[in-house]
């Protein structure tokens, strides 16, 4: 049943960027029929203002929790910082499958942008920025992502004031390149496989050690369980998630993932025959 449905998309609307305007529509509208009612039309028009307030303080809030913060400076360029223990998701790490499962539409989506040497610090923490967000560096400033970023590119605009200095593209092809190719020039797929290689190799030895001890102690399975989850993150931190269909042959996150879930197994096995109660 779930493929016979056709999804809409058009170049120009993001649904979820319009259902946001629409929220924001809604508060305002309150707001006027508040405001007519005790004040009067008149001075309702008189204390109207652009921008919209609500939009831009939803806009950095959001942000805020995806580890942007935002100073805003009247007409000059925002002041952007990086939570540092900021990262993402849990559930990016732990429901993986969900983006590997997800149906590529066949469409880039490029941010560009031309930020000035003056604005050098803003520019730095928006890489980073971009690249806590699983998005690929395709140039120094051509950040690529699989999936559709126009709701995350509506906050920056409207929170950071991105739309200054940058555009983004909806592209189906990249400079007639394979998206094999646009893949291994966005993402360091070299590095992934190397540390999540490890990690399997690792972990796959200590899950065999686990299983033929005869008594684990609890502070030897705790710290097994402390160690594990920060192995896991790790493997899993620069991973960008795609879509099964662009992902490369020799990729190992699928693998690094079973054996977390195996592991997490054993080890909750094992806790309850030491502590049956």
């Amino acid at each position: 049943m779930n493929g016979m449905w056709k999804a809409f998309h058009h170049p120009d609307i993001s649904l979820p960027v319009v259902r946001r305007r629409i929220g924001l529509e809604l508060i305002e509208m309150l707001d006027v029929l508040g405001d007519v009612a005790i004040h009067g039309a008149w001075s309702f028009l008189q204390n109207r203002s652009y921008p919209n307030p609500k939009a831009l303080e939803q806009a950095v809030g959001r942000l805020s929790r995806q580890g942007l913060l935002v100073k805003r400076q009247g007409l000059h360029t925002p002041v952007l910082q990086l939570v540092d223990d900021a990262g993402p998701r849990s559930e990016d790490y732990f429901r993986p499958e969900k983006y590997w499962n997800r149906k590529w539409n066949g469409i880039w989506y490029l941010l560009m942008y031309d930020i000035p040497e003056k604005d050098r610090l803003y520019r730095n923490v928006l890489r980073q920025f971009l690249k806590r967000q699983r998005m690929g560096c395709f140039q120094k400033s051509v950040w690529i992502a699989s999936h559709d970023i126009r709701a995350q590119y509506a906050d920056l605009d409207e929170g950071a004031a991105l739309g200054a200095f940058a555009c983004l593209f909806e592209a189906k092809t990249v400079l007639g390149m394979s998206s094999e190719k646009v893949v291994w020039e966005s993402w360091d797929f070299d590095g992934l496989y190397a540390v999540q290689k490890r990690f399997c190799d690792i972990y796959a030895d200590n899950l065999q050690l686990l299983e033929e001890m005869v008594t684990p102690g609890m502070d030897d399975l705790m710290r097994l369980a402390a160690e594990e989850i920060d192995a896991y993150r790790s493997a899993l931190m620069l991973d960008p998630l795609l879509p099964e269909s662009l992902l490369p042959r020799d990729y190992k996150g699928r693998a690094v993932f079973e054996l977390h879930r195996k592991i997490v197994h054993a080890i909750r096995t094992r806790l309850v025959e030491v502590n049956p109660t």
